[in-house]
């Protein structure tokens, strides 16, 4: 099986305008459509299994630092609601595939239209944050077929995931 790769895209309309890979962003000559991104994906995670990604970023003033009790509270607390509910979904669940999150955003939130534009955004909201902050990431979105079609899925970072839950309980407006 591939190893795993941290990639984080930025999308706007169905174009992906950011791109991050462990933790680090690459530079784009031009906007990449969502349907050449999904084969860019499958690619990245093939040159997964023989280019060690994390060493990239080894080098001074790349590396992201590993969040303390009282930065991921600071930072939780700046979050808006649906940024919440995200984050205490995740670190309940562990991983969780893209529509089934979908699902469970729109019942926590009373939201029946809420869709994967919203969540796109509201992900993006916390990357930017976190990068800004030099922050290890609080989770990955990764990409597999899952009979025969290919799906998102959201893994919370295990480091985090019970700081997570213990910071997030009574949250999110439940």
């Amino acid at each position: 099986m591939a190893e795993e790769v941290e990639i984080n895209p930025t999308i706007r309309g169905d174009k992906v305008v950011r791109l991050e890979i462990c933790g680090i962003e690459w530079p784009l000559k031009k906007d990449i459509p969502v349907e050449e991104f999904l084969k860019l994906t499958e690619s990245i995670r093939l040159m997964a299994k023989y280019v060690d990604f994390r060493r990239i970023g080894l080098r001074e003033g790349l590396v992201k630092e590993p969040w303390t009790r009282e930065e991921l509270l600071a930072f939780i607390k700046e979050r808006n609601r649906a940024q919440k509910v995200f984050l205490k979904v995740l670190a309940e669940r562990g991983e969780i595939s893209r529509d089934e999150l979908l699902d469970i955003m729109r019942d926590r939130l009373g939201d029946p239209g809420y869709g994967a534009k919203d969540l796109a955004g509201m992900i993006a909201g916390i990357n930017i944050r976190v990068n800004k902050l030099g922050k290890e990431h609080l989770f990955t979105i990764s990409r597999r077929r899952v009979g025969g079609q290919l799906m998102g899925f959201y893994e919370i970072n295990p480091e985090y995931r019970e700081l997570l839950l213990e910071l997030l309980s009574g949250e999110a407006g439940e």
